[in-house]
């Protein structure tokens, strides 16, 4: 699953965040939030493991992005990683049963779990949306 079809769903999510004001600014939050997780399902190789940490992240990112284009976003940490934890779960649970294909129609769903904590339902939606224009701009 990693290679080029991995770089198009990491690039799409990172394109997301740069539109909502992403910057070095909010770097550590979203750090803390991606490093949090490495639960583990099985053996995957170290591309799938780099695959997933990087989808986290951009994740992460996103999330901490969507919370400061907030005025007063909401702040549930807890909720955030949990959301992230999740996705990681999943991912690592398509890749091991072979569907890693299946990641990039399960982003704009991840997207909505990672941001939902922190802006709520409706702009949780329209993330999600927004995420899955990317990626069908991108070629998928």
């Amino acid at each position: 699953m990693a290679g080029a079809e991995g770089q198009r769903i990491v690039a799409a999510i990172e394109e997301l965040s740069i539109e909502l004001g992403y910057g070095d600014e909010l770097s550590e939050r979203s750090q803390r939030w991606a490093g949090r997780g490495k639960t583990t399902q099985g053996p995957l190789d170290s591309a799938d493991e780099e695959l997933i940490a990087r989808l986290r992240g951009a994740l992460a990112s996103l999330a901490s992005a969507a919370r400061d284009s907030e005025d007063g976003g909401r702040n549930s940490e807890a909720a955030v990683i949990a959301a992230l934890d999740g996705a990681e779960l999943v991912m690592r649970g398509e890749i091991l049963l072979g569907n890693g294909a299946r990641l990039s129609a399960l982003v704009p769903s991840f997207a909505f779990l990672a941001t939902l904590p922190v802006v709520g339902k409706e702009r949780s939606l329209t993330l999600s949306r927004r995420v899955a224009e990317l990626l069908e701009d991108a070629g998928g």
